[in-house]
């Protein structure tokens, strides 16, 4: 009798498609990709469309602020020679990375961004994930445009009270305080605050400022006595884009003046001490300057600037051309720098450079920089009015 041989079973066979990341829940994907730097996104938005749909969601981005993984994000503004619509563009830097022995790294991506009207506005200000430009350049404006930097979509804000041009707008406490734009004659206009929460304007009280400040009106990044005063020199009125220890800072020609949202006071801090002082920012509640030709810190107990040490390379560079920063902003707790070189060799384009510095403070009166990431980033035409507005958002 023959036994019956038996069969052997087949072995299960197993799906050659590997787990996809879309097949778990909408929520956890969000939470993945939220916590990975936006940097990956545009590659990431490349390996379908519902990647891109995900990747493109306002909900993402309400995520990646409520789990704390928003990065820092430099956007700045061109205005071209023939003084047509001005150019915004977005600049990422790769996190991360390693300066090379090059004293360059090519790890970036620099994306133009849509306008905002034919009419330049130098006074913008970063709340969060948005960009909010205020009031009119030469020509007076009380309108506010609003860039989301989530969706690249510009929209409307509520008008201020008056109209103005060119003035200076500061965030503390999530509120907006503009002053300036107006003329001499009109100096009781020449504060008011908007309320970001309420979407409000309200004006403020503008005889406590002093007569130093409100008799200046306001040009691009410098405020200019009325025409027929009869003091003629230039004077100028410097305002400090971030708030320092939750006060506006504010210089002038004789004194140095904070403003104290709080109890609605101003006050005589110093001695006018940033007459040469070109562009500033606060970091850690410490200010920093380019004070001629030099980075520098201010020193409150001292009363002095003191030149950030380490940044020999930068500012003696035989090609680089450091003649002193366009712009100078925070840029997650480091010094952000744009400039253009000094020397352009007879052609009719020039390079603009960026660079990110690390910060550390080694003894009380000496404060060090580390360059972490330097390169040249966009090639305009010379005439070209480099970086009339440069702000850091989180997003």
């Amino acid at each position: 009798m023959i036994s019956e041989v038996e069969q052997p079973k087949e072995k299960r066979s197993l799906s050659s498609e590997p787990p996809s990341l879309m097949s778990l829940p909408y929520e956890i994907i969000e939470n993945i990709l939220a916590r990975i730097s936006k940097w990956s996104y545009p590659n990431l938005s490349l390996v379908s469309k519902s990647f891109l749909s995900l990747l493109s969601s306002p909900q993402l981005y309400k995520t990646r602020s409520e789990i704390g993984t928003t990065e820092p994000c430099l956007y700045f503004c061109l205005e071209s020679a023939n003084h047509s619509s001005p150019q915004w563009y977005t600049l990422w830097m790769k996190p991360d990375e390693t300066l090379t022995g090059t004293g360059t790294i090519h790890d970036y991506s620099l994306i133009p961004l849509p306008s905002s009207s034919p009419v330049l506005r130098t006074s913008t200000v970063a709340v969060g994930s948005e960009i909010y430009v205020i009031g009119g350049h030469f020509n007076r404006s009380s309108s506010v445009r609003i860039f989301d930097c989530r969706s690249n979509t510009w929209r409307d804000g509520p008008n201020m009270t008056v109209a103005r041009s060119d003035p200076v707008a500061v965030l503390i406490d999530q509120r907006i305080y503009v002053l300036g734009g107006r003329e001499m004659d009109e100096s009781d206009d020449w504060f008011e605050v908007f309320d970001i929460k309420t979407q409000t304007w309200r004006a403020l009280p503008s005889f406590r400022a002093g007569l130093e400040l409100r008799r200046y009106i306001v040009w691009p990044n410098r405020y200019f006595p009325r025409l027929g005063d009869s003091q003629t020199a230039v004077r100028l009125i410097n305002v400090n884009p971030n708030a320092l220890e939750g006060k506006l800072y504010v210089a002038a020609q004789i004194n140095d003046y904070t403003y104290e949202p709080k109890d609605d006071t101003w006050k005589v801090v110093s001695k006018s001490s940033i007459r040469r002082v070109k562009v500033w920012c606060v970091i850690e509640n410490v200010m920093y300057a380019c004070h001629d030709v030099f980075l520098r810190w201010y020193d409150y107990e001292d009363r002095r600037w003191r030149e950030i040490q380490g940044l020999e390379e930068l500012c003696y560079h035989p090609t680089r051309g450091f003649s002193g920063a366009e712009r100078i902003v925070n840029y997650g707790g480091k010094l952000v720098v744009m400039w253009r070189p000094v020397q352009s060799d007879g052609k009719d384009k020039i390079e603009i450079w960026c660079a990110q510095i690390a910060l550390e403070k080694r003894s009380k009166d000496e404060i060090w920089g580390k360059i972490e990431w330097i390169n040249s980033v966009l090639t305009v035409p010379k005439l070209c009015d480099l970086c009339y507005s440069c702000v850091v958002v989180s997003i």
